[in-house]
């Protein structure tokens, strides 16, 4: 069964995002790319792009 987007953030609020943390990840998001971010914490774009989702809200 496939899920959106809106399903995995609802699932996955009580668990920490990938293991990143959100502080380090809130200094770089200011300073770097969409893809240097996916390099620096080894994630795939799509992780970076649900992460910034989350954070919005």
């Amino acid at each position: 069964m496939r899920s959106t987007n809106k399903e995995m953030m609802n699932y996955n609020v009580s668990q920490p995002e990938f293991g990143v943390d959100y502080h380090d990840f809130i200094q770089k998001e200011q300073c770097l790319s969409n893809m240097e971010l996916a390099e620096e914490f080894g994630l795939s774009l799509k992780s970076i792009k649900i992460m910034k989702q989350k954070m919005k809200r």
